[in-house]
């Protein structure tokens, strides 16, 4: 018997006789993706260790790991080519894709061979780092669970995210930030209801790998001290530097990527091992241009890199054997090389100012800490997880203010000069549209308030039904608020005072026939809670109170309400875009 088959006769029944047990198993899950995805991170590290430390592919030029490595890259290439496209890349945008158009559906056969392809790639010398791939290969086994469990849409899809986040707070050492980044860039929701099983996620797979690997940061501290406020103006500049050269490549990416496809046309597994080819000569002239580059941010960050010029020629060949490699498609990610350039950015920064300003006593260590985080955030695009996973890398505190400082000058400006991140604009390239915050935010930007009608019509308690009846004929309403000392007591619908006329109860108040228990809603709630209430409860209008005293009628929304202020800025949208378009043809 298949184990689908197994599982879906057998353990299915003992788990899913109620609701009860299937929240239990989705709490089992959790606990095992989590446990599996420190496993696959421990697991992609020690594999990959191995095999650079055998072949030397991280060591000066030399033929017997050239052999190895263009072989590795070979088979890696070919698989992603020719058998598994989806284990192409980083994977984090294979990730939010399932999340997006799948339902969270990955399958097995697709994530087994990520760890194969990824394996193979990280050990070639290949500018990629191991991260990435195992948040996807880490999301590939929630994903399996989910599915053998059979459990619905959205369990799976935060199985996706629990994975995700479990995978990267092994590889990384880094819980907290995982958890913001899977929010932040997986998910792409910070308010997500599936918080709490990432959290648990995030600390089962840190302390699964602590047991496994010892419990150290993943590199050293600084004991790094703020110097004079004016040493803050310095990492302004550094976030600034990040900001213009982040968006330059990522552009470079993109262009990389277009030309290959125009050169090539389309040969993939060509431009894999062309690339390679270009990487060893890069080995040639500098090895520390290779993989992801621990040892030299650990360097940088112990201030043994001073030469600017070394930094500034260190810098550029990383800056192009990382470009090269991404932009080939070969499995790898992105983590690790990003905050290598952005320490050696940070290190040219800082040896420049020491010799600009030598009475300051500058730490250039903590310069290539701020350039790792404000190169990454121009990068990657995750502010939150930016600072807090360089804090909890080092676990110096002292370092969090000059990062801040240069995160927000490198975020705001990055965003202005290349919309969206990096996996999103490869997305995009490909054709694959992401959702957006954008597209989660119109309905929650627009309140009740904004669509509201004021002053509704309402009937008095006291109010005879007979009475009713002639009053609300002129209106096209089908319910009305029904009001008490100016407070509201009830509701009552026209087909309930119609049957009531009909037994012959007009003589009674119209609060004998009234339902007592009002669904309202507060002005400053989102259309999505209104639209929510209202499909929940079957209403067609809600009555809109106040938040200080719930009995006070301020309002009435119904659908047709928000469907007209939606439609209304869908126009107004619409009219902006157009007169962009205007605009621009006048130009040309």
């Amino acid at each position: 018997m298949r184990l689908s088959n197994l599982w879906n006769n057998k353990i299915l029944k003992v788990f899913f006789k109620n609701s009860a047990n299937e929240e239990r198993t989705y709490f089992a899950l959790t606990m095992i993706t989590a446990l599996l995805s420190a496993a696959t991170a421990v697991g992609l590290s020690k594999v990959t260790h191995a095999l650079i430390n055998y072949f030397g592919t991280n060591k000066p030029f030399e033929l017997k790991s050239f052999l190895f490595g263009g072989l590795a890259v070979f088979i890696s290439g070919y698989i992603s080519t020719r058998k598994y496209p989806s284990t192409s890349g980083s994977g984090i945008p294979g990730v939010r894709v399932a999340l997006a158009v799948f339902h969270g559906k990955i399958p097995l056969k697709d994530t087994v061979a990520k760890f194969v392809t990824s394996a193979l790639s990280l050990s070639s010398g290949m500018s990629l780092g191991r991260e990435g791939p195992t948040a996807a290969i880490s999301a590939g086994i929630g994903s399996f669970f989910g599915q053998q469990f059979k459990l619905s849409k959205r369990k799976v899809k935060a199985l996706v995210a629990i994975g995700s986040a479990g995978g990267i707070a092994a590889a990384f050492n880094t819980p907290i930030a995982a958890v913001v980044f899977t929010l932040e860039e997986v998910v792409g929701d910070l308010n997500a209801k599936v918080l709490g099983n990432i959290i648990i996620s995030s600390v089962v797979a840190s302390i699964a790998a602590h047991l496994m690997m010892g419990n150290q940061p993943t590199f050293q501290s600084l004991n790094y001290s703020l110097g004079p406020p004016a040493e803050l103006l310095l990492y302004v500049i550094v976030g600034l530097g990040s900001s213009l050269v982040g968006p330059l490549w990522t552009k470079s990416v993109l262009w990389t990527r277009d030309f290959n496809n125009k050169v090539f046309k389309g040969h993939r597994l060509t431009i894999i091992m062309v690339t390679f080819l270009l990487i060893g000569i890069i080995s040639y002239i500098q090895p520390d241009a290779l993989g992801s580059g621990h040892d030299t941010i650990e360097e940088a960050l112990l201030s043994l890199l001073k030469d600017w010029k070394f930094l500034l020629f260190l810098f550029i060949l990383k800056f192009l054997a990382t470009t090269l490699s991404y932009g080939s498609g070969v499995s790898g990610g992105l983590f690790l090389p990003t905050l290598l350039m952005g320490a050696i950015l940070g290190s040219l920064f800082g040896s420049l100012f020491e010799i600009l300003f030598p009475q300051l006593g500058l730490n250039i260590g903590a310069f290539a800490l701020v350039g790792m985080g404000s190169y990454f955030v121009s990068v990657i695009r995750v502010p939150f997880t930016s600072i807090i996973m360089i804090f909890e890398m080092t676990r110096d505190y002292n370092i969090i203010l000059p990062l801040m400082v240069a995160n927000i000058v490198s975020y705001y400006i990055s965003s202005k000069l290349h919309e969206g991140s990096i996996y999103e604009s490869i997305s995009e390239q490909d054709g694959i549209h992401l959702p957006t915050k954008e597209d989660a935010e119109i309905l929650e930007s627009l309140i009740v308030e904004d669509a509201m009608k004021p002053d509704p019509v309402s009937l008095s308690s006291t109010l005879k039904i007979e009475e009713a009846i002639e009053v609300i004929k002129e209106y096209p309403f089908s319910g009305f608020p029904v009001l008490k000392n100016g407070l509201i007591v009830g509701v009552v619908s026209k087909s309930d005072l119609d049957q009531a006329m009909a037994k012959k109860r007009g003589s009674e108040t119209v609060l004998a026939v009234s339902e007592r228990k009002v669904i309202s809603i507060y002005p400053d709630q989102s259309l999505m809670v209104a639209f929510h209430k209202l499909d929940r409860f079957h209403v067609s209008r809600l009555p809109v109170v106040s938040r200080i005293n719930d009995k006070k009628l301020i309002g009435i929304i119904t659908a047709e309400n928000i469907v007209s202020l939606f439609g209304y800025h869908i126009k107004e949208s619409q009219q902006d875009f157009s007169n962009k378009i205007e605009e621009l043809e006048e130009k040309n």
